[in-house]
């Protein structure tokens, strides 16, 4: 079996044509081109019929250029890594589940401006403290305040 040849397979379960794409004989399998975007991978172990040669293949077997963008690579893992900071941030060490359902609640409406202080979520100025009710919510602007000590009510309602 060479790649490129036109072949038909016989098989335990059936008979198979296509051009060889692949052969890989530590795996046991070749890959053949059957058309229509289609792929079939059959065991070396199952041919029990042989193999007919249609037509030999005439392609010469394609050089894989491996080239590796090591920066690429290093941009890629330093973003995931920072993603993962990122996403363990928002997770509250030491508090409630009701407490962890609140933060994760505000910081889907503002992901930029919500973090842990310790047990006390901060978003934008206001800090919101134990036992994460309207009235143990303080700092940032008069606005500010009442804003988020309406949206920790209504989550404290569901």
């Amino acid at each position: 079996l060479t790649f490129g040849s036109h072949v038909q397979i016989h098989t335990k379960i059936g008979n198979f044509e296509g051009v060889v794409d692949c052969v890989d004989t530590k795996a046991g399998l070749v890959a053949l081109d059957t058309g229509n975007k289609r792929m079939t991978f059959i065991s070396l172990h199952n041919i029990d019929g042989g193999v007919r040669v249609i037509n030999k293949g005439t392609k010469p077997v394609p050089k894989a250029k491996m080239s590796i963008d090591i920066k690429t690579v290093q941009e890629r893992e330093r973003q995931a890594i920072e993603q993962r900071r990122q996403e363990a941030s928002k997770i509250g060490v030491g508090v409630s589940p009701h407490a962890q359902a609140i933060f994760n609640r505000l910081s889907k409406l503002f992901p930029d401006s919500t973090r842990w202080d310790g047990k006390t979520i901060v978003i934008m100025e206001t800090r919101i403290g134990p036992p994460y009710k309207p009235e143990s919510c303080v700092g940032g602007t008069k606005e500010q305040l009442e804003r988020v000590r309406k949206m920790v009510e209504t989550m404290n309602v569901r």
